[in-house]
């Protein structure tokens, strides 16, 4: 009885000591998980340090390449500016070669317009001289010919009453009245 007492204390015994595994199954994975859990903690300052350091050195990156850029659109901006500047010199220069050309363009016209001027003016005047003189032979030729043709004219008065009393005084002959003819 004893040894069957003893026996059935070792088993409540062990079902005691089985009881308390049992509820400690759940505590012992709730510690496994609690340590895993606490190395992820402990290793994730580590990971967010990490990720802080590869941010500080993806901005410092980016800004080293902002100021790449910038440095070269500056210099860019630059090389584009003295290259306007030069044109623009160039421009004015042309301008004022153009300007310089263009009055003495406009000198010389108006030297080859008063040239013309006075040229028209000397040939008006000639032509101005020809015509008087041509009206002086004019006249004095017309003047001559109709004195030649006056002159003329009585001669041909005279020859011709002289031959129209030829013609009368043979006609007579005849017997014919020259009136009637």
């Amino acid at each position: 009885a004893a040894e069957s007492q003893a026996e059935e204390m070792y088993r409540k015994a062990a079902l005691e000591v089985d009881m308390p595994k049992e509820h400690l199954v759940p505590w012992r994975d709730m510690t496994w998980q609690t340590k895993a859990d606490n190395e992820v903690l402990k290793r994730r300052p580590w990971d967010l340090e990490k990720a802080l350091e590869q941010a500080r050195e993806d901005k410092r990156d980016i800004r080293e390449e902002m100021t790449r850029q910038y440095q070269e659109l500056q210099k860019q901006t630059a090389a584009h500016s003295q290259r306007l500047e030069a044109k623009v010199k160039s421009l004015q220069e042309q301008l004022a070669t153009r300007l310089q050309e263009s009055q003495q363009t406009q000198e010389a016209a108006t030297q080859a317009l008063a040239e013309r001027n006075r040229t028209i003016a000397q040939l008006q005047g000639r032509l101005d001289d020809m015509e008087r003189e041509y009206e002086k032979i004019l006249h004095g030729s017309l003047d001559l010919v109709l004195a030649k043709m006056a002159e003329a004219s009585q001669c041909w008065k005279e020859v011709g009453t002289t031959i129209a009393m030829e013609h009368k005084e043979s006609l007579q002959e005849f017997g014919l009245n020259p009136l009637e003819i």
